[in-house]
C-alpha cells in the first residue's frame, strides 16, 4: 500500500514501544539499540499500515508513546518507510536525526524528508555616502529575492553555517555582529517547516565572488529597494529588525564621540 509521506509530517502519533534503549538488533546482535523503536499503525482507507518509528529526544518512556512525526526514512533497496518521532513541542532538524540514526541507518540507502530544516544566514550592510545598502540574491529561474543563507550541516553552529555561506556565495568572510540574532519559522509546504536563523555584519568595498554557473545574481539595494522587493514577508521583517539595530549602533556610537 502506498502512502503519501509528506502527510505524516507533522502528525501526532500513538506509537507502542518494541525495542528499549539498549536493547540488541535481532539480526545484527552486535548493534545496539541507542534510541528507542516502536510501531505506528497509519489509517488508510483500505486499512491499517504498520510503520516502524524511531523516538528521539524521550527519556523515561513506557511501552507507549505520543510523539510528533518529525522525519520520514524511504530505503532505496526495499522501499520500506520508517518514520522518525520526538516528544511534541520539541524540534529536531536534519543533522541531528542524521546523527541520532548513524547506529543503524548508515548502512542503508535512504530517502529522508523532513518536518523542520534549518537554515542560516547572514543580513549583510554597508555604508555609502551616509547611507545603508543591503546585500540580497535573485534567483536566476525564479526571479524571487531573498537574503543569503543555507542549510546547516553536521558539526557546525549557526555562526558557522551563515559565514560558510556567506563566503561560498558572496566572497565575503564575514565577521558577525554578535549582539543581533533574529529567527522565523514559516511552512515551505502543507506539512513541512523551516526555520530560518540570521545575524548581520558589515561588509566593505570589497569584489563580489559568486561561484562558476550559479544560479543567482547579487544585487546592493537601499532598505526601501528591498523592501519592495524582497519575496518573503518573513524576510522583510528582518530587514526592519536589522535597519533598527543599524540606527541604535550609529546613534550610540555618536554619543560615544560626544561624550
Amino acid at each position: 500500500m502506498n502512502v503519501n509521506r509528506n502527510s505524516l509530517l507533522g502528525r501526532t502519533a500513538d506509537i507502542t514501544i518494541d525495542r528499549q534503549l539498549g536493547s540488541r538488533n535481532i539480526r545484527h546482535r552486535n548493534i545496539t539499540y541507542s534510541i528507542q523503536l516502536g510501531h505506528f499503525a497509519a489509517e488508510k482507507k483500505s486499512g491499517k499500515i504498520k510503520h516502524l518509528i524511531y523516538i528521539i529526544g524521550a527519556e523515561n518512556t513506557s511501552n507507549t508513546f505520543k510523539g510528533t512525526i518529525i522525519c520520514t526514512i524511504k530505503r532505496n533497496d526495499t522501499n520500506q518507510l520508517l518514520l522518525v518521532a520526538a516528544p511534541e513541542g520539541k524540534h529536531f532538524y536534519e543533522v541531528q536525526i542524521r546523527e541520532c540514526l548513524g547506529f543503524f541507518e548508515k548502512q542503508y540507502k535512504s530517502d529522508y524528508e523532513f518536518y523542520m530544516t534549518k537554515s542560516c544566514g547572514i543580513i549583510l550592510y554597508r555604508i555609502v555616502d551616509d547611507t545603508v545598502q543591503f546585500l540580497v540574491s535573485r534567483d536566476k529561474k525564479s526571479g524571487r529575492i531573498s537574503l543569503i543563507k543555507g542549510g546547516i550541516e553536521f558539526g557546525e553552529s549557526e555562526k558557522e553555517t551563515a559565514v560558510r555561506e556567506v563566503l561560498e556565495k558572496t566572497g565575503i568572510c564575514a565577521e558577525i555582529s554578535d549582539d543581533f540574532r533574529s529567527e522565523y519559522v514559516f511552512g515551505t509546504s502543507e506539512h513541512t517547516r523551516e526555520k530560518s536563523v540570521f545575524f548581520m555584519a558589515e561588509y566593505g568595498d570589497v569584489m563580489l565572488k559568486t561561484p562558476e554557473k550559479s544560479d543567482y545574481v547579487l544585487s546592493v539595494m537601499t532598505f526601501e529597494e528591498a523592501v519592495r522587493s524582497l519575496d518573503y514577508p518573513q524576510e522583510i521583517i528582518l530587514l526592519m529588525e536589522a535597519r533598527d539595530y543599524y540606527e541604535q549602533k550609529r546613534k550610540s556610537m555618536c554619543s560615544d564621540k560626544r561624550a
